[in-house]
């Protein structure tokens, strides 16, 4: 029996471009880059669960989160269910508490990074570029 896990993920927009976390060694998708986000628990919505991940995660409070899209990705072991959201943070700086390293990247710098399959899937279906430009 495939095991399916509920995620979330923020998208988080800044001055033309987007935060990407890269995972530490010694988790699954190791030093990949992903958006940040995590595993909703029980009773949580994906809205709490990401608000939840980005103030443990970043430190930073989001501002009009708002849910952008959802995939399923089958990984050799599970399945993941993510649900994107798209929001912002102000003035605020992100702090690296649980990734390896992050970047603010802008449209066409994603080629740069070599992404967790899911969230390149995400990436692939709706474009860094559309996804600046969403209102």
């Amino acid at each position: 029996m495939r095991v399916m896990i509920e995620v979330t993920a923020a998208v988080i927009r800044k001055r033309g471009r987007v935060l990407i976390c890269q995972r530490p060694e010694g988790k699954s998708c190791a030093l990949l880059w992903e958006f940040p986000g995590g595993k909703l628990e029980p009773g949580e919505s994906a809205a709490d669960c990401i608000a939840r991940e980005c103030r443990e995660e970043l430190g930073v409070t989001l501002e009009s989160a708002m849910p952008l899209t959802e995939l399923a990705h089958e990984y050799p072991d599970r399945t993941v269910h993510l649900h994107f959201f798209l929001a912002g943070i102000g003035a605020q700086e992100p702090q690296r508490k649980e990734h390896r390293a992050f970047a603010w990247i802008a449209p066409g710098e994603e080629g740069n990074y070599a992404f967790c399959p899911a969230d390149a899937a995400m990436l692939a279906r709706i474009g860094l570029d559309r996804i600046i430009h969403l209102t």
